[in-house]
């Protein structure tokens, strides 16, 4: 369900971009370093879809059977309920897992990658390490998993998380302010793949998160913004991406073992 969402959006988004007025700036559809983030498409997300639902049919039927806890899946919730509250609850999950990303600074040598593409397009969505993604499955769902929800739930609703991150990093220029009393748009999804920005508007989905903790900027980037995670010489391919926050954290080790030992 979720690579048919995935799909959906992707080629919908990637043909909007595409239109001149409705573009945020030029961009050519095979643009550089394409291949590199279809790798990261192809890799974190299409390959980790089956993992990532063995994960929470197995993680929810072990929490249910150890604890004795009511799974909401028992409750035979109507869809148009339960897809909103899982799409809540994996909002926050990933939200938490995003924060901590940013928080932490051996998983934002991770996370850097995300934020090393200079051009912010669908694409752009999937540029992320195999250590952030394993962070972002285990994390993510969490709370899908203790509550229990129905599988046909929590998958649509992962569709639709999905669908939206990608339409936030799309290269699209919407006047969408009336939906950010609630939603993340991609206006305000920009303003977080600015360097001088990047601890802001964490949030994939609904913007309670960043609201509640004081970190939504309401302003969109200005014209000549640019996009990328302060380093402008950060490597672009996917094979040193996938090894250059190893080889960083292993000399910030290095030298912290190296002062410690003075």
């Amino acid at each position: 369900m979720s690579l048919i969402f995935l799909g959906a959006a992707a080629l919908l988004l990637a043909g909007l971009e595409q239109v001149p007025k409705l573009r945020f700036r030029k961009s050519p559809l095979f643009r550089r370093y394409f291949l590199s983030d279809l790798t990261y498409l192809l890799t974190g997300y299409v390959a980790g879809a089956s993992l990532s639902l063995a994960y929470f049919v197995t993680g929810s039927s072990f929490i249910g059977e150890a604890t004795g806890l009511p799974r909401l899946a028992a409750f035979d919730l109507p869809l148009w309920i339960a897809i909103p509250l899982a799409l809540l609850a994996l909002d926050l999950g990933q939200y938490v897992a995003h924060y901590l990303l940013h928080r932490y600074d051996w998983l934002w040598e991770f996370h850097k990658i995300h934020h090393s593409s200079p051009t912010i397009d669908w694409l752009a969505t999937f540029r992320s390490h195999m250590a952030e993604q394993v962070l972002r499955r285990i994390i993510g769902p969490l709370l899908l998993i203790l509550a229990g929800f129905p599988v046909s739930a929590s998958l649509i609703a992962g569709g639709i998380f999905i669908a939206w991150a990608e339409f936030n990093h799309s290269n699209l220029r919407l006047n969408l302010r009336f939906l950010e009393p609630v939603l993340i748009t991609p206006r305000l999804h920009k303003v977080h793949h600015v360097p001088g920005t990047l601890e802001k508007n964490l949030g994939t989905v609904f913007t309670f998160w960043d609201r509640i903790r004081g970190t939504l900027i309401c302003a969109g980037p200005g014209e000549g913004a640019v996009f990328g995670n302060g380093e402008p010489r950060y490597p672009q391919t996917w094979p040193t991406q996938l090894l250059e926050p190893i080889l960083r954290i292993l000399r910030i080790r290095k030298a912290s073992y190296s002062l410690s030992a003075r």
